[in-house]
């Protein structure tokens, strides 16, 4: 059975041609593209599943609309009547017996998930309570201090306690979005692949497109300011390619950087746990899993 993507510009794509990994420049083998498509860009997938019955994958938070007019003429067009409807947060398939009835349950669920509270919250802190209360933190917004705010990675690895050295995120403005450039080793809560592909990409097109778009907004305040923030955060990570969330409670400092070759700006973020409020040894695995 041929499955269609509508993108976001209304157009129509094999799910399984080469033509759309080239178009949207992913050429990473280990990775569940189509989910990727549905959960992050806001596409929908249609896989036609009987002469007038169709199945449609979509999720509410990220759809476009654009994408879920073009499906709606897509089933008008080609006489499909019969639908079902599935999306990540469902467990159970949704059958719909009519057009009329499907455009209402598309509509009832995007306004429904426009309605979900945040599944990320950060409080800022004041940055004078790292001196009682985080080491490792400290010493590198004293490091930023001390260097003038010139980022020289390998001043920072010498100086850098153990702990933050796997847990970081570099990330510099170009073409007007926040890149990745660099990932510490621990970065590993989408997994490996995705960490070794990440440079390069906007901060926000992460696995969880939701959270991406969320703490690039707070780097791009201290980007705004160039001034250092901390924030307690506690976050719900989708991860789509193991099909379960995780919960992070963590603390993170993101400094400010000039570039020490082009004078330009960079940002550099890390984040540490405190074990002590983690209940089980799953808690525990969680939280090293969690971002920067």
């Amino acid at each position: 059975m041929q499955t269609i993507i509508l993108d976001d510009h209304g157009r129509a794509w094999d799910a399984r041609s080469p033509a759309l990994r080239s178009f949207l420049h992913c050429s990473i083998p280990d990775f569940d593209f189509l989910t990727y498509l549905i959960e992050n860009l806001g596409f929908v997938a249609v896989t036609k599943i009987a002469p007038n019955a169709a199945r449609i994958r979509f999720r509410p938070e990220t759809v476009s609309q654009t994408s879920i007019a073009a499906v709606l003429y897509y089933l008008a067009d080609t006489g499909i009547e019969r639908t079902i409807i599935s999306h990540p947060d469902q467990f159970v398939e949704k059958l719909v017996p009519s057009l009329a009835q499907t455009i209402a349950y598309i509509a009832e669920q995007i306004a429904a998930s426009q309605q979900q509270p945040s599944s990320f919250t950060s409080k800022e802190l004041p940055l004078e309570i790292l001196a009682n209360t985080d080491e490792a933190l400290s010493s590198l917004l004293t490091q930023w201090i001390d260097s003038k705010q010139v980022y020289d990675s390998a001043t920072l690895a010498d100086v850098l306690p153990e702990s933050l050295c796997p847990r970081f995120m570099l990330v510099e403005p170009l073409d007007g979005r926040l890149t990745i450039t660099d990932v510490g080793s621990g970065f590993e809560i989408y997994g490996e692949t995705w960490r070794k592909n990440s440079r390069g990409l906007p901060m926000e097109e992460q696995p969880d497109y939701d959270y991406g778009q969320w703490v690039q907004g707070i780097y791009r305040r201290v980007q705004e300011t160039r001034l250092p923030r901390l924030d307690e955060v506690h976050a719900t990570i989708r991860r789509p390619d193991k099909n379960d969330s995780i919960h992070c409670r963590y603390r993170r400092l993101i400094l400010p950087f000039t570039c020490k070759g082009n004078g330009g700006t960079c940002l550099l973020g890390a984040s540490v746990f405190d074990f002590r409020e983690q209940q089980s040894g799953l808690d525990r695995r969680a939280v090293e899993e969690c971002p920067a």
